[in-house]
């Protein structure tokens, strides 16, 4: 099982964690956003004017501490009842996935059941990334720079990477 997944977050450097956002091959997701006062006076200008406006779109995602994030998604990928393969692409994502899990005292249990992918450089074919443009384009609201909705559109450029393949043969 691949599970697609971006992260938002206050900013690049000393950063945390705003939101996460994971759709899996059979379509089961999950969004979560950590709605704490601190870090969004912590976001960037791009973030509070991007990021922000797109929180409470789906109001049982808000959590308040990072820990209850990471407790949320740590079950979440659990109940898979098997290996997933967690794929991303930048490498900043999983360092912020991991970090929440972590803060939630479950990196342990979750890092035997995952495994990460960062496709970045590997779907990086001109159509692959333009089925990905092409979602995001086509995303009105919640739209580009909502988590789950960039997860979705990492998934419609995997999935045009896989049609690359198996097209050529590699598959």
């Amino acid at each position: 099982m691949r599970i697609y997944f971006d992260t938002e977050f206050t900013q690049f450097r000393d950063g945390q964690l705003l939101s996460a956002g994971f759709v899996a091959d059979d379509d089961r997701f999950l969004y979560v956003e950590i709605d704490e006062p601190v870090r969004r006076v912590a976001a960037s200008d791009f973030c509070r004017q991007h990021v922000l406006p797109q929180f409470g779109v789906y109001p049982l995602a808000a959590v308040r501490t990072e820990a209850e994030a990471g407790r949320r998604i740590a079950e979440w990928l659990l109940g898979f009842g098997r290996r997933v393969v967690l794929s991303y692409d930048y490498k900043l994502d999983w360092v912020f996935l991991e970090a929440t899990i972590q803060a939630a005292a479950l990196w342990s249990s979750v890092a035997t059941v995952v495994e990460a992918h960062n496709v970045a450089y590997e779907a990086s074919q001109e159509s692959a990334l333009a089925a990905q443009e092409s979602y995001l384009d086509r995303a009105s609201w919640p739209g580009r720079h909502h988590a789950l909705v960039d997860a979705h559109g990492l998934r419609e450029r995997w999935r045009e990477y896989e049609r690359i393949l198996r097209e050529s043969g590699n598959a």
